[in-house]
């Protein structure tokens, strides 16, 4: 989008300003951004499609000599800002393969964060998560265009679900979901209709068959409230604050505060806030995080009345909604934390600025 797009650059031009020359890539046919020193034109629904951007690429370079020399010596950063690529380890291959400079999570760790694979750390780790199923895992799909394959692929999950004996409320959710898509509700996994509905919701939405799973609901004893948690990592410590984010219906964020830790108590207890830090960094170095990421759990009043929190998966990327955590922190001139400028810099192999809680 425009704006996730604008607020990237505005990070680079905050600390750099026209020292750095930022190539837009768009769709061919539209015009790049104010601000923008050049653009790197794509085919219209191309994106993903990284032989086609690397045959673009080629030709820019071809063009743009200073470009070239530029991505020659290595001093091009691929930024993938707050998209999907941030997350990809297959992104993150072919940007290196380029010749490209990649500034996100290291791929290797990118894959193990992972919604499945971060929930197999939290139990090895001690950090609670719901109860939860493989239906099946990342990178073992099967061709949804083929009606019979769809079918088996169906009936397998179907199968999967059953073996579970339960009547608990969940969710069928997929690793390559986010806001609200790849999730189907199941209020009933007992019942085989209402579980091939979900089942064919989430395939249909995501076009994918791979890293499928069931996530038990929480609080179900409760009033079936919550919030999340929204907790950063720089690598494998935890950045100061946590971010609040209260959901609709269909699991789609509508607020989220950013609060400094001593007010974090307004929401949840102290200590198993203090708790859920410690949690989040265990997380993260058994993961072998490298950057910013942001741990996610759900936090409720259980039918006793008592808070609890359960981890659900990690975003491997800075988040939109990272600014309400940035402008908490300050380095020792007094400047803000710019998250795209931190990035590039450790990318270029120079140590970001140390940030103290913000005084202001």
């Amino acid at each position: 989008s425009k704006h996730a797009t604008q607020s990237v650059l505005a990070d680079i031009r905050a600390v750099w300003g026209n020292k750095i020359r930022v190539v837009q890539t768009l769709e061919d046919g539209k015009q790049r951004l104010p601000g923008m020193d050049a653009a790197l034109y794509v085919k219209p629904k191309s994106w993903g499609n990284m032989d086609h951007f690397e045959e673009r690429l080629d030709w820019l370079c071809s063009q743009d000599h200073r470009l070239n020399s530029d991505r020659t010596s290595g001093k091009v950063v691929f930024m993938p800002g707050w998209s999907a690529f941030a997350e990809s380890s297959e992104a993150a291959r072919a940007v290196d393969k380029l010749g490209l400079v990649w500034p996100g999570t290291e791929p290797v760790a990118s894959q193990t964060l992972e919604k499945i694979g971060f929930k197999r750390i939290c139990a090895a780790v001690g950090a609670p998560t719901p109860p939860f199923t493989v239906l099946s895992e990342e990178d073992a799909g099967v061709d949804l265009t083929d009606p019979v394959a769809k079918e088996k692929c169906v009936v397998g999950f179907m199968q999967a679900v059953a073996d579970m004996k339960t009547d608990e409320k969940g969710l069928i959710k997929s690793i390559h979901g986010g806001g609200g898509k790849g999730t189907a509700h199941l209020d009933d996994p007992s019942d085989p209709t209402q579980v091939r509905a979900a089942v064919e919701k989430v395939l249909v939405e995501m076009n994918r068959s791979d890293g499928i799973y069931f996530e038990q609901k929480v609080n179900t004893k409760g009033d079936g409230r919550f919030y999340q948690l929204e907790l950063e990592v720089d690598g494998t410590e935890c950045a100061q604050g946590g971010r609040f984010v209260w959901f609709n219906s269909r699991l789609q964020k509508v607020v989220e505060i950013g609060l400094s830790d001593d007010l974090v108590s307004m929401f949840m207890p102290a200590d198993l806030y203090q708790k859920s830090r410690v949690w989040a960094s265990d997380i993260a170095k058994m993961g072998g995080n490298n950057t910013r990421a942001t741990m996610e759990g759900l936090v409720f009043q259980n039918e006793k009345g008592e808070y609890e929190l359960q981890f659900i998966e990690c975003n491997r990327r800075p988040q939109v909604e990272n600014e309400a955590l940035a402008l908490l922190q300050q380095d020792a001139e007094g400047n803000r934390r710019y998250t795209f400028a931190e990035l590039m810099m450790r990318a270029k192999g120079t140590p970001a600025p140390v940030f103290d809680p913000s005084t202001s």
